[in-house]
């Protein structure tokens, strides 16, 4: 399963309730990335220069990571990507990957107003005492190539019929019944299909 959304949507809570559901196995870019900053070699002070700019992780980093994923992935476990891929060569592979592998996906999207998305990031920053001007120019930053790079990610799940969009503006229990309704509406619709390529083999 792969779970995207907007900033602040609630990705990381609802990854919780679904890993806690279907016993799965995270992949959180996010930790690995912020791990990663810290580091005092290239790929860190290359991280960290592009964080600094409220950008997009570099597509050959999260391509490597997402590689090294599915690679070292557990055998009794599905995985959920939480937050990732974000980006369509970053989608293009992780299609190919678990192609590769024959395995089956689906992508959930959390949708949230621009006004909810800084109320709840100014939220989150002042629960922390970090409402200063310079990370509120962070979330705009992260808001203004968002919708542009993004949305190609988006449109390629679309055009494999392996999207469904989720209201993330509403109560933390709505949108996890929300998400659970689709995966079983999608696990009818990879039934049927399978049947049907049995049927026709």
């Amino acid at each position: 399963m792969i779970l995207l959304g907007d900033p602040a949507s609630g990705k990381d809570t609802q990854a919780k309730l679904l890993i806690s559901k279907y016993a799965l196995k995270a992949v959180e870019s996010g930790k690995h990335w912020r791990a990663m900053a810290k580091k005092n070699n290239a790929e860190g002070a290359w991280l960290r220069r592009t964080m600094s700019l409220g950008g997009p992780t570099p597509v050959p980093l999260m391509k490597k990571f997402l590689k090294n994923q599915i690679e070292h992935a557990p055998h009794d476990k599905n995985l959920i990507f939480v937050g990732n891929p974000r980006l369509k060569p970053e989608a293009q592979l992780l299609k190919k990957l678990l192609d590769q592998q024959h395995k089956d996906f689906f992508v959930i999207f959390l949708k949230l107003p621009k006004k909810e998305i800084f109320k709840r990031a100014q939220a989150r920053l002042s629960a922390h005492d970090r409402a200063d001007d310079s990370k509120m120019q962070y979330i705009k930053k992260r808001i203004s190539w968002q919708d542009p790079k993004t949305s190609k990610a988006v449109k390629y799940f679309e055009s494999l019929h392996k999207l469904k969009f989720i209201n993330g503006n509403q109560s933390i229990r709505k949108v996890y019944k929300d998400i659970i309704k689709s995966l079983k509406g999608f696990k009818k619709v990879a039934s049927l299909r399978a049947a049907a390529l049995y049927t026709k083999g």
